[in-house]
């Protein structure tokens, strides 16, 4: 009997000794912990409920669980009707051990004693007794944990918000740098900053030629359809934001419409509560508008209206691009119009010149011939009857008519060379230098001429084009340094700043370089012909077939020092070798 009192009151020792821990820990557990009694008093409250709730121990213990609950309520649920379901819920737990909140977290807000509202997750568990059912509740203060989660929430939407700024924003700018077309550029602006903010309404205005009205040119959704069907449009600094927008140079946010003293009462957008008109503007120059409205208010940030004022300003810039485009491409187009036309009309005046050319040599000729063929006849038949003095003038009418004659056809040639076709093959200008000065030199046996000719100097060009400039050239310098005793021609290439030039220098007797405009002008002179023959055609003749090679020609000289003449071509060249020099005279080539 002994052993078993004292086995017993072991077993009661142990249990008051684990009562204590248990004690213990509910008393020093951070989360809230609370127990009722089989008719729902609060018989436990420990510190962590008190840290929770604001409410002491002392406070609560006693009190039934439905009237603490309702004291914890915010103010505006705390209606009768709300503590008589609280009051029922708890009856009908302690009774059966079930409630719709039983076993499951649930996430509260309470205010506490000092007013200030927390969020709690609690959960509330049955005790089943001899009596029936106690309840226990758990519960825990998540509030800051909350309030990180929704400040974390709000920056995540924060940096979502200003991604998509900065995405729109690109995506006007790759617009405004890929579509030409301002109506096009207009329409994809507008669809995008709707599609992208969810904005209830986005158009864009630009200003009249005259400067009075902004004219809707692009509007979302169907009323920018019917809108821009009607031809909407603003009075500049009239009863509208926009107009007040374009006549003030400046934007103008109403985050309340409501409160808007200047705003256009659309009825085709009857839900706009927050509206922003932003300026378009270009070089201080006002070119319109852009209209954004939302159907909440205070829907606008600053970071929104910064971001889409710069999208305002990159798309009046592109507007102005493609405008400029526009009407480069329509002037090109009346351009490539009038050449068209311009060329028609110069291929009828050219095959009219043809004509007169052919007309005007064959015409002339004849009596040239008369003139000729007289004076040769009077020459031949009357010459015993004629003195001195009228043979001379016969010679001289026929000296007159072979210059005529020669005039003709050189002016024939020269009309040649402007209409003939190319044909385009590689030349050595070299080797045509070298044939034309020994075919001069057949001319004049008698003279001692020294030639310097580069090797190798090879182009792409019109072969007999070329050759017609090179005689005229070489013509010109063999004639001018006909009255040296030891004449000398050369023909090279050169570098004249960054440019490769062709050019054919003399020792003759020159020209004064007050007059080199004239050298290249059809019948200019700067010799007489009693000095040196000539009609003054040659130069112009080789001046027009450079230029129908891409290329240039000029000359520079002194009076008895000589003259070079230089010309370019636009076209492909090459050389190699030194510089050989031979002499052409009697018995030598």
């Amino acid at each position: 009997m002994g052993d078993a009192i004292e086995e017993c009151e072991q077993e009661k020792g142990v249990l008051r000794e684990r009562e204590d821990w248990f004690r213990r820990l509910v008393e020093q557990s951070t989360d809230g912990i609370l127990l009722t009694d089989e008719r729902g008093a609060i018989i436990e409250w420990n510190r962590g409920q008190e840290e929770i709730t604001g409410l002491s121990r002392d406070e609560v213990l006693g009190h039934s669980l439905w009237d603490v609950q309702f004291r914890l309520i915010p103010e505006g649920r705390n209606t009768p009707e709300m503590c008589e379901k609280i009051k029922a819920g708890t009856l009908e737990f302690l009774k059966t051990g079930q409630s719709p909140w039983s076993n499951q977290m649930q996430e509260l807000v309470i205010v506490r004693s000092d007013g200030s509202h927390r969020i709690v997750q609690a959960t509330a568990f049955p005790i089943e007794t001899s009596e029936g059912f106690m309840v226990g509740t758990i519960s825990r203060d998540v509030t800051e944990h909350k309030q990180d989660e929704i400040e974390h929430r709000r920056l995540q939407a924060a940096l979502e918000h200003r991604s998509t700024l900065l995405q729109t924003a690109a995506e006007v700018s790759k617009s405004a740098g890929t579509i030409l077309d301002p109506n096009e550029l207009i329409e994809r602006t507008v669809n995008l900053i709707r599609e992208r903010f969810n904005f209830y309404y986005v158009g864009l205005f630009l200003v009249d030629e005259a400067g009075e009205y902004a004219v809707l040119r692009a509007g979302t959704g169907e009323a920018g359809r019917q809108m821009l069907a009607a031809g909407h449009r603003l009075e500049v600094g009239g009863d509208s934001m926009v107009g007040w927008c374009v006549a003030h140079r400046q934007a103008r946010i109403a985050l309340d419409v409501g409160q808007e003293a200047i705003r256009f009462d659309n009825p085709l957008l009857p839900l706009t509560r927050s509206e922003m008109a932003l300026p378009l503007m270009l070089h201080d120059r006002m070119i319109g508008a852009l209209t954004v409205q939302s159907a909440e208010e205070a829907a606008f940030s600053q970071e929104d209206i910064t971001v889409l004022q710069v999208m305002a300003d990159q798309l009046a810039i592109a507007i102005e691009n493609a405008r400029l485009y526009e009407r480069i491409r329509r002037y090109a187009s009346e351009l490539e119009q009038r050449v068209a036309e311009r060329t028609v009309e110069l291929a009828a005046v050219n095959k009219e010149l043809e004509a007169f050319a052919y007309s005007v040599s064959h015409d002339l000729r004849a009596p040239l011939r008369s003139i000729d063929g007289f004076s040769r006849a009077l020459l031949e038949d009357y010459e015993e009857r004629l003195d001195v003095e009228g043979q001379d003038y016969l010679h001289r009418i026929r000296a007159a008519c072979r210059r005529m004659g020669q005039l003709i056809d050189d002016l024939l040639r020269l009309s040649r060379v402007t209409r003939s076709e190319m044909r385009y093959e590689e030349v050595s200008l070299s080797a045509l230098i070298q044939e034309i000065a020994v075919e001069l030199q057949e001319t004049q046996p008698e003279r001692r001429v020294e030639f310097t000719i580069q090797p190798g100097l090879v182009v792409d060009g019109d072969r007999q084009l070329l050759r017609v400039a090179m005689e005229n050239l070489l013509g010109n310098a063999w004639k001018f340094t006909g009255k040296r005793e030891q004449a000398r021609i050369a023909f090279g290439l050169t570098e004249v700043g960054d440019k490769q030039v062709y050019f054919v220098r003399d020792n003759g007797v020159g020209f004064d370089t007050a007059y080199a405009h004239k050298l290249f002008v059809a019948f200019q002179r700067l010799h007489s012909l009693v000095e040196f023959e000539g009609n003054g055609i040659g130069l112009a003749t080789v001046q027009r077939i450079i230029r129908r090679h891409g290329g240039q020609v000029w000359a520079e000289g002194a009076v008895g020092q000589g003259a070079t003449f230089y010309f370019t071509l636009g076209t492909k060249t090459g050389g190699q070798g030194e510089e050989q020099s031979y002499l052409v005279g009697r018995g030598q080539s």
